[in-house]
């Protein structure tokens, strides 16, 4: 055997667990990390587009700048549910963006501002059959007046 075989294996193995135990240990030992080691979390705002309860989960689609994002809430359901409506500003703290998130942390809700109609009567025009063609609408008859032509009314119950 050559005598150069193991310290280059040795090399080898070394340099491949140098190089994958950092991502391979940040992924399980994550929640064990002080938070300075922990790889940071950023803010991220969408509208949220669609909502649909079922019995144990509660399916949000949230329309970002980056895309859209299908967000499965499966803790809190009940209380989500009653927080989130359609059309509603919502800041998720997420790494970065994905596209499916479950149980994503809600920093944010902004409420949608109901459009207010300013009170009053609301008139409706006058249904195309009864315009006559080539006269004006001041000239038209009001409900009370007759047109000059015989109309069959239904008899009067009185």
């Amino acid at each position: 055997m050559k005598p150069w075989v193991i310290p280059t294996t040795m090399f080898c193995i070394g340099l491949g667990l140098g190089l994958s135990g950092p991502i391979l240990a940040s992924r399980y030992m994550e929640p064990y990390m002080p938070g300075f080691l922990k790889n940071s979390l950023h803010p991220l705002e969408g509208i949220v587009t669609n909502k649909q309860r079922d019995q144990d989960r509660l399916l949000v689609t949230v329309t970002t700048q980056d895309g859209t994002i299908l967000t499965t809430f499966r803790k809190h359901v009940a209380e989500i549910d009653l927080l989130i409506e359609e059309h509603d500003s919502i800041t998720l703290e997420l790494r970065q963006y994905e596209p499916f998130v479950n149980d994503p942390p809600v920093l944010k809700v902004n409420k949608q501002v109901p459009q207010v109609q300013a009170p009053g009567p609301v008139i409706a025009p006058p249904p195309p059959s009864s315009m006559e063609l080539g006269q004006p609408l001041d000239s038209l008859p009001s409900p009370g007046e007759s047109s000059g032509k015989s109309e069959s009314h239904p008899p009067s119950l009185d």
